[in-house]
Formats: C-alpha cells, sequence, structure tokens
C-alpha cells in the first residue's frame, strides 16, 4: 500500500517512528486511538452511552451519530493530551469505512477526512472485520499469515483463512443473525440491564456474569436444538427465536433460574461455533491445506466473551 511505504520511507529517513490515529464509529462504540509501528498504544479513549440504549431498550442509529459527533472531538482531545502529540505528528488517519451502521460510519469518515484534508495526512479506510483479525498483531508477536481466523461480534460471524492483511478466503458465514446479536437481545428480554450491577455495562456481558453463576450442569438445564445449516455456515436467527420462545413460556414458571438460562444460552451459541469451526477444520485437514496454518485468531466483540473462547 502507498501510504505505508511513504509512511515508512520518510520515518527511515527521519529516524522516527510512523503515529497512526485510528478512528471507530461503526455501531455505538465512539473511539479513538494512537498506535506506534513497534505496537505500543499511546492512548485509547472510548465512549458508549449505556444508559440512552437500556432506556431505548437497544441501539439507536440515530442516537449513536449523535453520540458520535459530540464525542468524537472530545476523544480526539483526550488522545492527543494523553500521548503528548498533536494531529501534525501523525503519519496517517485511519478510520472505519465499513462495514457497519451508515449513519454511524458517516460521522467518523467526516471527522477523518476533515483531520486529513486540514493536515494533509494520509486517510486509510479501514475493514473493520479485517482490522479485528490483523489487531491479533498487537500481541502475538510469532504471528505470521497464513493463520485461520473466527471473527464474532454483534453483526458478524464468519470463519476465514487470511491470507494477507487485505485477502482472506471465507469458509463459513452466517446466513442470519450474529452470535452478539443473540446474546444482546436475549439479555434485554431478561432486563438484565434493569438490575443495579448491570446497569452500565453491555448486556451481551451482563449475560456472561450472569451464567458465571449457574448451577452444577446449570448450562445444560434449558436446552434448544441447534440450527441446521451446511458446512461451516452458522445461522443465529434460530437459536435467538428459540431462546426468546423459551423465555415467554418459562420467565413466570415456578424454580425458573435466570443463572441457569443464561448458562444455556451461552453455551448453545459457543457449542454451535464450535461445530462450524471443527467443520472448516475438518475441510482444511481432507483438503491438505491444514499444514501450511499455524494459528487460529478468535477476534471481534465476543470474543471477549472467556466461556466462548475457552469453548
Amino acid at each position: 500500500m502507498a501510504y505505508v511505504r511513504r509512511c515508512i520511507q520518510v520515518a527511515l529517513i527521519q529516524r522516527r517512528s510512523i503515529v497512526v490515529l485510528g478512528i471507530e464509529s461503526s455501531c455505538d462504540d465512539t473511539a479513538v486511538a494512537l498506535v506506534r509501528d513497534d505496537k505500543k498504544v499511546l492512548s485509547s479513549k472510548r465512549f458508549t452511552d449505556r444508559e440512552t440504549q437500556r432506556k431505548l431498550g437497544g441501539i439507536s442509529p440515530r442516537e449513536v451519530a449523535q453520540q458520535h459527533k459530540m464525542h468524537l472531538p472530545l476523544l480526539l482531545s483526550e488522545c492527543l493530551n494523553e500521548a503528548q502529540l498533536s494531529v501534525s505528528d501523525v503519519d496517517a488517519i485511519a478510520v472505519t469505512t465499513r462495514p457497519g451502521l451508515v449513519i454511524a460510519l458517516k460521522e467518523g469518515i467526516q471527522k477523518g477526512l476533515e483531520l486529513s484534508r486540514q493536515y494533509k495526512k494520509d486517510f486509510v479506510a479501514i475493514h473493520h472485520m479485517r482490522a479485528h483479525a490483523v489487531s491479533a498483531f498487537l500481541i502475538c508477536d510469532n504471528l505470521q499469515f497464513p493463520f485461520l481466523t473466527m471473527l464474532i461480534s454483534g453483526s458478524h460471524a464468519l470463519i476465514a483463512l487470511a491470507l494477507s492483511s487485505e485477502n482472506f478466503t471465507v469458509y463459513g458465514e452466517s446466513i442470519s443473525g450474529s452470535p452478539g446479536e443473540c446474546l444482546d437481545k436475549v439479555a434485554r428480554e431478561l432486563q438484565l440491564n434493569d438490575i443495579d450491577e448491570f446497569r452500565n455495562i453491555h448486556p451481551g456481558a451482563a449475560l456472561e456474569q450472569l451464567a458465571r453463576r449457574c448451577s452444577s450442569n446449570g448450562h445444560l438445564r434449558y436446552s434448544v436444538a441447534g440450527p441446521h445449516t451446511s458446512g461451516a455456515d452458522m445461522n443465529f436467527s434460530t437459536l435467538k427465536s428459540s431462546y426468546l420462545n423459551l423465555i415467554r413460556k418459562e420467565i413466570n414458571g415456578a424454580g425458573f433460574s435466570m443463572e441457569d438460562f443464561c448458562a444455556s444460552v451461552q453455551h448453545h451459541v459457543t457449542r454451535h461455533l464450535v461445530k462450524k469451526l471443527h467443520n472448516c477444520l475438518e475441510y482444511l485437514t481432507d483438503s491438505g491445506q491444514l499444514s501450511f496454518v499455524q494459528k487460529l485468531v478468535i477476534s471481534g466483540g465476543v470474543a471477549a466473551n472467556d466461556y466462548i473462547c475457552n469453548g
């Protein structure tokens, strides 16, 4: 990529590090960061309005767009102050341009373009699902291409072979829904964010915390039929619908356990992911491609769930 080569050439001549300003506004998180080419995160700031989401019962695209417009300048200022830098010191401005909520992405793109023009800096368009995969290079020194990646988030789920930062071969993806949406919708139906201790955290994170308190084998107590999809493709809408229907049948019944229910949902989402990953690994083994793959990278917002990552 031309901007990378140009930045490296200039940095080598001047014997200094490359610093990139990152802007993220693809959904409900407003985020700004400054990262150096030695993988050091100089500063990272994020804002999410959980209280408004709780009141509205979910994410409102118009509300999060206004949130981005209001908070991007504030977070940018905080990042620069913390790193003791100005935009003039930055070599490039990297902005999430896809995929995501269009109205939300627009705010980040506009801010990035404004800074790029004002300070004459390279504007780098970022595909944030690809970025999820390659962000592993920040914490894994011996990671090399190709590697297998499972990208799981609030909007996406896919299994792919990463050949380079821009070249991915997809072997499986969700034909409907996503793991994050499934967990969030169940958490909202259970009204977990109305519980004081979970009021200001993500619905999916609240579900995970409650699931840790389940009884022995509680994760098997509320079972539903798994989705039927071919190969490594996934379907989380079916799981979501099954559990939403089960909530309406069970929640007012004697002996209903919120903890066991959350654990069951989390377990079945994990089981579906593991089954599809297994199918992909079988295909790669049978086709003789697995010998070239040394690492598995699990990334995306849902990868923050410890139970799923240890599944």
